[in-house]
């Protein structure tokens, strides 16, 4: 059985877990029932209300009436003079009762009324000690309790007072009893018929509206899924339209994946024509040679060496886009990386000027501020900061200056300024290098500049590259990237 319970339980919330309709439908059912609890507690507390509206004054008029027809007898003690006046008493079964008990000393019930024939009324101790009782200043008040179960079997309601009479010792507890539902069957009946109407009337109402929520509700869901086929069979390239406030960040989000996958394959094609393209050369070389029937060794040697060059580029590629592949794009934030900028950058001024010592006498001044960190690896920082201050050494004539400015605002872009005091480029060749896809590396063989690489990196960093006039007279590069909050 608890096997069965807890598989049960466990198919429900697995149900609950994979299905937005099973989750309305459930908060549908635990309304109603919640629904149904509270108007069970409602009619609870209004039964309770008309008890003490309508019961309680019948109970104080049945002890008023057996009052007027009590007085003391001779032997001491006190006697009916005749029956009440309320007729119900003498019935059998009527649901009216009252008994008069002596309750100095030892509980004794010296009358009662004839619908009680030979029982009594089951009072416990609590039950007399609770009718017994007198008010905060002494005085005799009347005192109500509920029995589950009274003389024709029904609860009813008893009501008593302690009486005193004048030249009698003895105190008296006259009790009546009245069973509610001869007064109460009516207006209970058609209370208790106007709480089950309104509880199912509410009920057809909740599964009213789960069901338009099911079916309005959930529709634009079913838009998006639509919307995402289509893209998926081709039939369009983007999810278009307006969505809920609620999916448009997800729409939004699965047209940056479309826009993402196709720069990804566009990247792809690109390289892999760069690469052929790059190969058809010395392929066409060795080919010709082959054809002679005699291959020059250093012409071998010569090809192969280019063709591994060209390889190795791309491969470089490669290795930098998977890196940001597999960190889920620097846009969305994702990254745990806090790579140290001003550390990294001394290490390669260490580097820069250990390598250029020998063979010019260089100033490379460097100002940053050491709480700037990178949003990425320090491997790709060193990547792409090596290329520009190897070239700013490289084409310098005695000074190359180094600055890191933080972003403006926290999560923004920290610059890195590289600037030389060399030849540089003038302004047509800037624009050439500005232009997005420009491979100034293998468009102009022997200039250094080598820059495909970086832009690509800075590219899926998110980042910018900016060259410009510098005022030492150089080349001014200026590499923006993500910084950490």
């Amino acid at each position: 059985m608890m096997s069965r319970a807890a598989s049960f339980f466990g198919e429900l919330a697995r149900r609950l877990r994979l299905s937005m309709a099973a989750r309305v439908a459930a908060i549908a059912i635990v309304s109603t029932l919640i629904l149904v609890m509270v108007a069970l507690s409602a009619a609870t507390r209004f039964n309770d209300r008309l008890m003490d509206l309508l019961v309680a004054p019948q109970l104080s008029n049945m002890i008023d009436d057996v009052l007027q027809v009590v007085e003391p007898a001779a032997d001491g003690e006190i006697r009916l003079v005749h029956a009440p006046y309320d007729s119900r008493f003498s019935q059998l079964g009527s649901g009216y009762y009252f008994e008069i008990a002596r309750i100095d000393g030892e509980f004794s019930v010296l009358e009662k009324s004839e619908s009680l024939a030979d029982v009594v009324l089951n009072l416990s101790e609590a039950h007399i000690s609770r009718l017994s009782e007198s008010d905060s200043e002494g005085r005799s008040v009347l005192r109500y309790v509920t029995l589950d179960r009274g003389p024709d079997g029904w609860p009813v309601r008893v009501a008593g007072r302690v009486v005193t009479f004048q030249g009698l010792e003895a105190r008296y507890l006259f009790i009546a009893a009245l069973a509610p539902r001869q007064t109460l069957s009516g207006v209970t009946g058609n209370a208790t018929q106007a709480f089950a109407s309104f509880v199912a009337l509410c009920a057809i109402l909740v599964a009213g509206v789960t069901l338009l929520q099911l079916h309005f509700g959930l529709s634009p869901i079913r838009k998006l899924s639509r919307d995402v086929a289509a893209v998926r069979k081709g039939q369009a390239e983007r999810l278009e339209g307006e969505y809920a406030a609620e999916l448009t960040p997800l729409a939004n989000e699965l047209n940056a994946l479309l826009q993402h996958n196709r720069e990804v394959v566009e990247r792809a094609r690109r390289h892999v024509g760069n690469l052929a393209h790059a190969l058809k050369t010395p392929i066409a070389v060795l080919r010709n040679a082959a054809g002679d029937g005699a291959i020059d060794p250093a012409l071998l040697r010569s090809s192969v060496a280019e063709m591994d060059s060209f390889v190795e580029r791309q491969l470089r590629r490669a290795r930098v886009a998977a890196r940001a592949e597999a960190r889920a794009g620097v846009e969305a934030g994702a990254l745990g990386y806090r790579t140290p900028v001003r550390q990294n950058l001394e290490d390669l001024v260490f580097m820069m000027e250990q390598k250029f010592e020998h063979d010019k006498a260089l100033d490379i001044e460097l100002t940053a501020p050491t709480e700037v960190t990178f949003r990425g690896e320090r491997e790709d920082l060193l990547e792409m900061a090596a290329n520009l201050i190897d070239n700013a050494c490289k084409y310098g004539e005695s000074r190359v200056l180094i600055t890191v400015e933080p972003p403006p605002a926290p999560g923004g872009l920290f610059e890195i300024s590289v600037e030389d005091d060399g030849a540089g480029l003038n302004d047509q060749e800037i624009a050439v290098v500005m232009e997005r896809g420009a491979r100034l590396d293998e468009a102009a063989p022997g200039q250094g500049l080598g820059l495909s690489i970086l832009k690509e990196a800075v590219e899926l960093y998110a980042g910018e590259l900016i060259f410009e006039r510098s005022a030492l007279g150089g080349l001014k590069a200026r590499l923006r990237l993500p910084a950490t909050d």
